[in-house]
């Protein structure tokens, strides 16, 4: 049975990692502007052009199979004994971090929240939820090879919770990114 008080750490672990990866492209983009516009240049180039001009079904498709893509390979990735984990989340950080001190010196505090706060606050804890799924697989894995648990059952489990809970998380984050982050950002532009 998954115990609700070992998912916790795993949680705290993954938005550490993600924060601190954040905070580094953040100051990165603050020292050196460049850094911040060469990674927007490359987000722009290949996520945002792909998107930009769609109807927004479609754009919501879109967001949905990627951020789905990115959560299932930050899960996945933990049988790797949690290093793919660590690395997507660490470097998406540092990405977001960066990315998002450029649109606030660009477009202002405001602008950069709208564009974000909406749809983040599913998108982010699905993106912390699936590093902490990765995290507990890389445990498992690594019990396994210690002759101390079942990764393949673990994997299971965890892969129920990521049915049930990311793959929502996502699709909702979709929505609002595909039809009311839009909305809100002509009304504070």
């Amino acid at each position: 049975m998954f115990e609700i008080k070992k998912i916790q750490w795993y949680l705290i672990y993954s938005a550490l990692i993600l924060f601190v990866g954040f905070a580094c492209g953040f100051l990165l983009s603050v020292t050196d502007p460049a850094f911040g516009e060469s990674l927007l240049k490359i987000f722009q180039d290949m996520i945002a052009n792909e998107i930009i001009g769609d109807t927004p079904p479609i754009m919501t498709l879109t967001l949905f199979l990627n951020n789905l893509e990115a959560c299932l390979v930050i899960f996945i990735g933990g049988a790797l004994f949690g290093i793919i984990p660590v690395a997507i989340l660490f470097f998406n950080g540092v990405v977001i971090g960066a990315i998002l001190e450029i649109a606030r010196k660009t477009t202002g505090e405001l602008v950069m929240l709208a564009s974000v706060v909406p749809h983040g606050i599913f998108e982010i804890p699905a993106v912390i939820a699936s590093g902490a799924l990765g995290l507990m697989l890389g445990r498992a894995v690594t019990d396994e090879f210690g002759g101390k648990g079942d990764a393949a059952e673990s994997a299971y489990q965890y892969g129920r919770i990521f049915v049930r809970y990311i793959i929502p998380f996502v699709a909702i984050a979709a929505i609002i990114e595909g039809f009311i982050t839009p909305a809100i950002l002509q009304m504070v532009t």
